[in-house]
């Protein structure tokens, strides 16, 4: 048994309360491991915020919990049955599950000074770390995984060249929907209550924006469409509202394809809607490391851009203040970073 590495970590404490907590003990290391010094770690807006609010995930969750899935960095130790990483290469992982000492919980455990990528961690071991092209900065790498969550949607609705496709929400996952519907030849409407993401939307080359705070969405969508509808409407907020509203707003015989976290019941009257119309309705959650590599080539080609999209960085001992402004100004920021 390998000695347990310790070090600072972002905790929830509780409740809306974030903090960096000193001396938690990582998992431990194996033949099948590797240990990344974290260089930046992103903040997801999505299922972060859901901990953060106590709006559990399903598991068997509790604080102190150690959130994040985006951390980046230079790979300091490499077991011995690891082939594809080595040291000094950078890699980006995502989403342990076990190993951590008591009393935390781990959800995901990825706002860490290091990050120990072993079967004490995830099943996968090392496989769940994946490799960073040079040309690709740290901060663009920590997209990547939400980048991935986005592409294995996109693959789940295999939308085809020539197809309209309606995204709902331009946060990173829908930004990253748009992109890569547009590069696949589809013709894309991105709509967003935010002015500031959809400014973000039109840098990373998105031209039909519908600002759904100022019009009604599903109206202006379908104007854009000569009134058939998208071929496919994606929704990536996780609200059940907009969800429906997705319903209403694809053509007839589409697609609606839901990748948000819907925390709440979404309540579907399936005569009106999906008999009624013959749609097809899908979602998708999570992604694999294959995935991740397959953005970081996209990325590192210029296929997606995402620099646009980073807007803030902080430092861990800024936990508090972090997550306090993300939780309060979702109009304000997009890509959000601790710099370890």
């Amino acid at each position: 048994m390998s000695e347990r590495m310790r070090g600072r970590a972002v905790v929830f404490a509780r409740p809306l309360k974030a903090a960096l907590h000193e001396g938690v003990g990582f998992p431990e290391m194996d033949d099948d491991g590797v240990v990344i010094k974290t260089a930046v770690s992103g903040i997801s807006r999505g299922t972060e915020l859901d901990l953060y609010n106590a709006e559990f995930h399903g598991r068997n969750q509790w604080y102190p919990m150690l959130p994040g899935y985006m951390p980046v960095g230079p790979v300091e130790r490499v077991g011995k049955s690891v082939t594809h990483l080595r040291e000094g290469d950078r890699a980006v992982s995502s989403n342990l599950f076990s190993g951590f000492e008591d009393p935390y919980c781990c959800a995901w455990g990825g706002h860490l000074e290091r990050v120990v990528v072993s079967k004490h961690s995830h099943p996968l071991g090392a496989r769940r770390a994946v490799k960073v092209p040079e040309n690709v900065s740290d901060e663009e790498a920590a997209f990547a995984v939400l980048g991935a969550v986005a592409l294995h949607g996109f693959e789940k609705a295999n939308p085809k060249p020539g197809q309209t496709v309606a995204v709902i929400g331009q946060g990173i996952i829908g930004n990253f929907w748009a992109q890569l519907a547009k590069a696949h030849g589809c013709r894309v409407i991105a709509t967003e209550v935010s002015a500031n993401r959809l400014k973000i939307a039109k840098a990373v080359g998105i031209q039909e924006m519908v600002n759904a705070a100022e019009v009604d969405q599903v109206q202006a969508v379908r104007e854009l469409t000569d009134g058939r509808g998208p071929d496919l409407v994606v929704e990536v907020t996780g609200n059940p509202q907009l969800l429906l509203l997705a319903l209403r707003m694809v053509g007839a015989d589409g697609w609606v394809h839901g990748q948000g976290m819907y925390i709440e019941p979404v309540p579907i009257h399936f005569p009106s809607t999906l008999f009624g119309a013959n749609l097809t309705l899908s979602s998708s959650c999570g992604e694999t490391p294959e995935q991740a590599a397959q953005v970081l080539h996209m990325i590192s080609s210029g296929a997606l851009k995402v620099k646009p999209m980073i807007t803030h960085e902080f430092k861990p001992e800024q936990a508090e203040a972090a997550y306090e402004f993300v939780y309060h100004h979702p109009e304000e920021c997009l890509g959000v970073f601790f710099r370890w």
